[in-house]
């Protein structure tokens, strides 16, 4: 009898390792070259861009003559610091904790925390008025609003450069000059996230909104109980966008704000370097940091990214 019950569960267990066998074997076969050719192409992509910023990452540890020395020809050490040349000092300094950053008063933590208020005060402000903005054109009637929206979309093709000292004197004469407000204003709306947002809220049916207001939901109602819940993918995607494109702009910030307690990390990182020498160490260490917050929240809302990118393709 313990051979007859037996026997079911010994056959089982041969007949697995042969249908894993036969399906990982099956797997291997159905790879087409083409394939291959793609992951190789990833693989190489990958390490194109990859590369350099491992590189400033491990730079900022190496101490500041040995950056630079092992660069030619290239070799392990080329990336890879000598047990002897591992340091803390290039963050030591632009932190501000030891003598040398204490005495240049540099403050890269400061930096930080004010390039987030800008950014995350431009993507709140964004978000309002570029929301607003976009259900108007895209959903609400009103007559000859595509001119406008050309008009909008013309705004696009105008140099930023040719509007930096306008529109400094506007803010100086507006009384922001050197403020958070200099630097939050001037881009509180945006034209591609207008365009942008227009495609994602064209893609909800509009039946949804006569349905709303047959239940006596006005446009307001509509547009914060119907379209937004249903436009989260493009709504974070539009945000990490404008975080990104503030967390690195430089000109602007460092035209309308000459108080370094309030400047951005981008501009303290310019502080790095002096008609004489550039302290390439403290240049990479607060490149690394400024790095930091941007991949976090990509990482964070990475997926929401991906689904917002592939919505702006998809056509009703």
């Amino acid at each position: 009898m313990e051979n007859t019950q037996d026997s079911p569960n010994i056959r089982r267990n041969q007949v697995k390792p042969v249908t894993l066998r036969a399906a990982l074997t099956k797997k291997v076969l159905s790879i087409r070259p083409l394939d291959i050719v793609r992951w190789i192409a990833y693989f190489f992509l990958v390490v194109i861009f990859l590369t350099p910023f491992i590189w400033t990452i491990l730079a900022s540890f190496r101490q500041e003559s040995e950056i630079l020395a092992n660069l030619f020809p290239l070799s392990i050490h080329t990336f890879w610091p000598r047990p002897d040349e591992w340091t803390l000092d290039h963050y030591k300094t632009i932190m501000s904790l030891n003598e040398e950053g204490a005495r240049e008063s540099l403050r890269f933590d400061r930096s930080l925390l004010n390039s987030f208020i800008v950014s995350a005060g431009v993507v709140i402000s964004s978000l309002i008025f570029n929301t607003l903005a976009a259900f108007f054109f895209s959903r609400l009637p009103f007559p000859r609003k595509n001119v406008l929206l050309i008009y909008v979309i013309a705004t696009l093709f105008v140099p930023v450069q040719v509007t930096l000292v306008p529109l400094f004197i506007v803010v100086r004469q507006m009384g922001f000059a050197n403020t958070y407000w200099a630097m939050i204003l001037p881009w509180f709306a945006s034209p591609f996230v207008i365009f942008a947002l227009i495609q994602f809220f064209k893609e909800i049916p509009y039946e949804l909104d006569e349905a709303a207001i047959i239940d006596g939901a006005n446009y307001v109602q509509i547009l914060r109980h119907v379209i937004m819940p249903l436009s989260v993918p493009g709504l974070i995607t539009m945000s990490l966008l404008e975080f990104q494109f503030i967390w690195n702009l430089f000109l602007w910030p460092l035209i309308a704000v000459s108080n370094k307690n309030i400047q951005v990390i981008q501009v303290t990182l310019a502080l790095t370097q002096t008609q004489r020498t550039t302290f390439w160490g403290r240049r990479f260490a607060g490149a690394s940091l400024a790095s930091v917050p941007v991949i976090i929240l990509f990482m964070l809302l990475q997926r929401y990214y991906t689904e917002g990118i592939a919505q702006t393709g998809v056509k009703g």
